[in-house]
């Protein structure tokens, strides 16, 4: 159906509903054989981080079982990590203001360490993360009930929604940058999720979190490509540093609307959204 809970559905069936699609879907891009082997693991890797946020948006009710998924998912995602980063980072210098001479000896260094991953490694991992799906699919069956009530999700949507506020308050070190583009991208998936509650207002919401977390992803690669170029020349130093305040104005001007409300007060009117929403 869609990455969202519907107004029909008791929570538990939606989320039921999708994480089996999630997982058939990464199912399905993984065994594409259309698209090239890197494009394959990046699309299923995005079902990953979808299916993660979901089991997070309902932690308290699952209970035992949030570990176990939790973990699961991570995992796989980071079993299959490494192709896709050094996709991103060869991107990140494709944008930076650079003579095409210095673009040119910094790509070669940056595909010669993509290319240390070979194909052949890239496909035992897919496929030893294949064999596991199906597992995770059959564990759905296990799961227990989860309540029919805003209160379900109440607890996963603050928390992400508080942590990234304060991950962005202590954002001054590449590290906690990234920490806090993790806590948008879950809030982000939070927001589709539930964007059926009140379209006309979730989803632009979802499109300036969108913008944000890859302004935060573009600061993120950009720390990668430092630390892989090498011995990074002054030239490029600069291009990215330069690139990096601009992407940082911007991740802050972003979060200070985002997170203008305080997290008790985003959630209250959360819950309000989603009593007229079912009982409309």
């Amino acid at each position: 159906m869609s990455y969202s809970i519907h107004r029909e559905e008791t929570v538990s069936a939606a989320v039921r509903r999708i994480m089996d699609e999630q997982i058939a879907r990464a199912r399905e891009q993984f065994t594409d054989v259309a698209e090239p082997l890197e494009e394959r693991v990046h699309n299923a890797r995005k079902r990953f981080k979808e299916t993660r946020a979901l089991i997070r948006l309902v932690r308290e009710p699952l209970g035992d079982q949030y570990a176990v998924e939790n973990a699961w998912f991570r995992d796989a995602g980071r079993e299959l990590a490494a192709a896709r980063d050094a996709d991103a980072v060869l991107e990140a210098l494709e944008k930076l203001e650079l003579h095409r001479p210095t673009k040119t000896r910094f790509r070669k260094t940056l595909e010669a360490h993509r290319d240390a991953l070979s194909s052949e490694e890239l496909e035992t991992r897919v496929a030893h993360v294949l064999d596991q799906l199906g597992a995770a699919q059959e564990r759905l069956a296990r799961w227990p009930e989860l309540g029919d009530s805003f209160d379900s999700v109440a607890s996963g949507l603050q928390r992400a929604y508080r942590g990234g506020r304060r991950a962005m308050l202590d954002a001054h070190t590449p590290e906690a940058m990234h920490e806090w583009r993790k806590l948008v991208k879950e809030h982000w998936y939070h927001v589709q999720l539930l964007r059926q509650a009140w379209p006309e207002m979730m989803k632009p919401y979802a499109s300036v979190l969108e913008t944000l977390s890859r302004a935060l992803g573009d600061h993120h690669d950009l720390v990668v490509l430092r630390e892989r170029a090498g011995r990074p020349t002054p030239a490029l130093t600069r291009a990215i540093d330069e690139r990096q305040r601009v992407l940082d104005e911007q991740a802050r001007e972003l979060g200070r609307r985002i997170y203008a409300e305080t997290p008790k007060a985003w959630l209250t009117r959360m819950r309000r959204v989603w009593r007229a929403w079912r009982t409309s």
